[in-house]
């Protein structure tokens, strides 16, 4: 009536459609026009905002029951991705209605429901952070005595946190509406929630330190994941540590305990092959105690194992020698021999001896064809793995002498010579010295049981001198080329030939720099390599 500037009764029973038609209402058509628009504006807006109150009304968290090693350890939200798209496809929504000039009316109710939402939004992502830290946390502290005495203030900070935690859960459960349980379930539900974070942050922080303690006194606990190191420092048993030892050595799969697992005797690999330590190890205090004796008792046996297989190589019919031997000892011992052999090949050509390296040649290949003969012995299947790596080996010692003799190589001083990865029995300090071209690198006396050798042609010689030459200079390699080319096991192959331990670490977008921190932490304090891959 204002609008138009017309009075008319609304009583339905004398409001008729000829009344209508007498008001003449057609001279005021735009003035209509513009209060039928506006009407129906605001009828779409009260739909959408029942809609949005109605959905919301009847939406509700899926609670279900968390349980480790079968027992019941308390209610936990199940994914919620549904509620989350319906959160943004709404607050979209209400976003739209709030920029619409009918919206004057409902402006009160939609920056309501856009406050809510936006809170129910923030409330959901702290909510499953705090629940993924809980059910980490939860799996450490709860049960687990080593740590509770390790940690005992951070156990009783969690026990508070747990109880809260606990207590958020079960009155979700009992009321699952989104809305309520996030908005109206406490005074601050979000306030709530984001403490319970940062103070399961302080438990991991704490955690992590103590974890790192343990890293720092056996630094190969490096290349253990965090759950991988808890499971060996809660293990009630000294043998708890074998599962993981394929993280921590190429190729040791077993210790071997003696005196009710109070001693440690000796190493094992995967295909049985194992050796004695010159004294055992004694299973006392801490795990990354015992651990450093076990590792350096390793490197004490295997010194002394293969200084007395290179001495009695000059001693021994070659192939009586591989079958008593090591495999490792087999390997270097013969890389030993073969290197002073050729040297002293050079040395007797110096003296007027010019066809000593074709009668060497001809020893060379001899040496092959025995071994050759041994694969079709009966022989055990340790020994055929022995008898398999020697002749990739000698292969390549063969060649290499079959083209001094080709190229009339015969002075040690030459580029030829000089460029193959040549091992010495240095006696000056009773140690194994490994030279190629102007390096010189210590051997690293890892135990590398029957880990097979890679086939080695000119391409891979010309990767190791460029990677020896790098390390010479104390850079790192970076070998490049198509996949599936070998870069990864060339590089696994010169850490072989060195007796060093080499982690194979598959890289992701996912990884930070405090991952690599970490890694080349380890890496450091061991003297191990690693090859990052992809």
């Amino acid at each position: 009536m204002k609008a138009t500037g017309i009075s008319f009764s609304m009583n339905p029973s004398t409001f008729t459609l000829g009344a209508l038609f007498d008001m003449n209402l057609a001279s005021k058509e735009d003035k209509i026009d513009l209060i039928v628009l506006e009407a129906m504006g605001e009828a779409k807006i009260d739909k959408d905002l029942k809609a949005v109150a109605e959905f919301w009304g009847a939406t509700s968290f899926s609670v279900g029951r968390f349980s480790k090693d079968g027992a019941f350890r308390g209610f936990v939200l199940q994914p919620a991705d549904e509620i989350k798209v319906a959160l943004e496809d709404d607050m979209l929504k209400l976003q739209t209605i709030q920029g619409n000039r009918f919206v004057g009316h409902f402006v009160g109710a939609v920056r309501e429901w856009g406050r809510s939402l936006q809170t129910v939004s923030d409330c959901i992502d702290v909510w499953f952070q705090v629940q993924q830290k809980w059910q980490y946390l939860e799996g450490i502290f709860v049960g687990n005595e080593d740590i509770k005495v390790q940690l005992p203030s951070e156990a009783k900070r969690f026990a508070t946190i747990d109880k809260e935690f606990k207590g958020v859960m079960s009155e979700t459960e009992k009321e699952p509406n989104v809305v309520y349980a996030c908005t109206k379930a406490e005074e601050d539900r979000f306030g709530t929630l984001t403490d319970l974070g940062a103070r399961l942050d302080a438990c991991q922080k704490s955690l992590t330190e103590y974890l790192d303690s343990k890293r720092n006194a056996f630094p190969r606990f490096f290349f253990l994941s965090d759950d991988d190191l808890l499971a060996v420092l809660g293990s009630s048993s000294a043998k708890g540590i074998e599962e993981h030892l394929k993280s921590l050595y190429n190729a040791v799969t077993r210790l071997r305990f003696a005196h009710g697992n109070r001693l440690i005797t000796g190493m094992e690999s995967k295909k049985g092959e194992g050796f004695a330590f010159r004294s055992p190890a004694a299973v006392e205090g801490a795990v990354e105690d015992w651990m450093n004796v076990v590792d350096g008792r390793m490197h004490e046996a295997l010194h002394r194992i293969i200084k007395e297989g290179v001495y009695h190589y000059a001693h021994s019919e070659r192939n009586s020698w591989v079958k008593e031997q090591l495999g490792m000892v087999t390997t270097v011992g013969s890389q030993i021999w073969w290197t002073w052999e050729t040297e002293d090949t050079f040395r007797r050509v110096a003296e007027g001896d010019k066809y000593a390296m074709k009668r060497y040649a001809a020893k060379q290949t001899a040496q092959l064809m025995d071994l050759v003969s041994m694969t079709r012995m009966d022989i055990t299947s340790e020994v055929r793995s022995k008898v398999g790596t020697l002749l990739i080996v000698d292969v390549h010692a063969r060649d290499i002498i079959d083209h001094f003799v080709r190229d009339s190589i015969l002075d040690a001083r030459e580029f030829a010579w000089e460029s193959q990865l040549r091992f010495y029995w240095d006696k000056d300090v009773d140690d194994i010295r490994v030279r190629q071209c102007t390096g010189e690198f210590e051997f690293g006396f890892d135990y590398m049981g029957l880990l097979g050798r890679l086939v080695i042609t000119p391409l891979t010689d010309k990767c190791y001198m460029t990677l020896t030459g790098a390390l010479h200079l104390k850079f790192g390699g970076a070998p490049a080329g198509p996949a599936g080319t070998g870069k990864t096991e060339t590089t696994k192959d010169l850490a072989k030939a060195l007796a060093k331990q080499c982690v194979v670490f598959n890289c992701s977008d996912g990884l930070d720099y405090l991952a690599m921190g970490k890694f080349f932490k380890g890496l450091a304090a061991c003297g191990a390599w690693a090859c990052f891959d992809e």
